[in-house]
């Protein structure tokens, strides 16, 4: 992979202080980025073995671990590989990175969510993680690595802007819903799937963030594939910024099938899903993305996916594509997703035991 220096100043200086948080291209719909503070979570996630990371030995991977060699041993990827032995996995690492602001100051762009400082052991923990982390930024010349990558950053956003903005109109036509501020992160070092977040600012507008990781290296660069990939891993974690607010909403709702999670908890926690509200959420965005992929690519598609989902342990999927096809027969009553929202709940109340 050719590198082109694009700073030379020592980190400690400071004197890439210009790098940009991410680069970017945006969209009417959606904007497509490559994150620096995701570029610098995956780096401390690939020296500490981490298990997501992606297992494609892409020119980028290697040249990381090249680059990043000496900082093996650093403190934060050994802080780091302490707290992701227990609960700091998932979502929650790169849900805590995107609230924080450029390499290698990291400060807190949003507060910081209970979930995230609960999964890195509390408060302190997760503060103690945060300086080692800033201390990596300006100890292992990270602002001069990413800048010198802008160029092969560049290339994938071009790869993928096209398909990004496709999927994220469709998704929300579908949901009848904006999506607001919503932005696909491409992490050349995450695995091989997706996660997504959402903040809020004071003036109560909502960014939306889906982590979406490779699918292959072609001509040995990594590649995020076609449309046929990235649409249903967009739609899915776009969808969450639309589905989790309303089952929080029907937090009553929820709670009287709560019981129906009883026979599903080894399947769930084997997807890494442990609470019901998530099962519920996660149930019917798949069953929405298997919706649009039978109206995308065809009901052999469709029935795939569906059959995938059900190997994974989402019983509820097939009641939950009926409920949805009734929905999409019927727009002119249920103009939106929220309208109807509580259908679907009744999927999981009406159900007995489906395992």
């Amino acid at each position: 992979m050719r590198i082109v220096a694009a700073c030379l100043l020592p980190a400690a200086l400071l004197g890439c202080a210009s790098i940009q948080t991410r680069m970017t291209e945006t969209t009417p719909k959606a904007a497509v980025t490559v994150d620096s503070r995701i570029e610098l979570m995956g780096v401390i996630q690939l020296l500490s073995d981490y298990f997501l990371v992606s297992y494609l030995d892409s020119s980028y991977k290697l040249e990381a671990a090249e680059y990043f060699a000496s900082c093996r041993d650093h403190p934060a990827v050994s802080k780091f590989s302490e707290l992701s032995s227990s609960d700091f996995s998932f979502s929650t690492v790169p849900d805590a990175f995107i609230a924080l602001s450029e390499p290698p100051m990291l400060e807190q762009r949003y507060p910081p969510k209970p979930e995230v400082t609960q999964s890195a052991g509390g408060p302190k923990a997760y503060a103690e993680f945060l300086s080692l982390t800033r201390a990596f930024a300006s100890d292992c010349g990270f602002p001069e690595f990413y800048a010198r990558n802008r160029p092969y950053y560049d290339r994938l956003i071009a790869q993928s802007r096209p398909s990004v903005t496709a999927s994220t109109r469709i998704l929300s036509d579908y949901l009848g819903m904006p999506l607001g501020s919503t932005e696909v992160v491409l992490g050349p070092l995450l695995h091989d799937g997706g996660f997504a977040t959402r903040y809020d600012s004071d003036d109560g507008k909502a960014s939306a963030y889906a982590f979406i990781g490779p699918a292959s290296i072609v001509d040995g660069e990594t590649n995020f594939g076609t449309s046929e990939r990235l649409q249903p891993l967009i739609s899915h974690e776009f969808a969450h910024t639309v589905i989790n607010p309303l089952t929080a909403r029907y937090s009553s709702e929820v709670g009287a099938s709560a019981a129906n999670f009883d026979d599903l908890v080894e399947a769930m926690r084997r997807e890494g899903y442990t609470t019901w509200d998530q099962v519920i959420n996660e149930s019917i965005i798949r069953a929405v993305t298997a919706r649009l992929t039978t109206q995308e690519r065809g009901n052999a598609a469709g029935e795939a996916e569906i059959a995938d989902e059900l190997q994974r342990g989402f019983v509820y999927v097939p009641a939950l594509i009926s409920a949805l096809e009734h929905y999409e027969a019927h727009r002119e009553t249920y103009p939106t997703i929220e309208s109807y929202y509580p259908n679907l709940l009744r999927v999981f109340e009406e159900a007995t035991s489906l395992s």
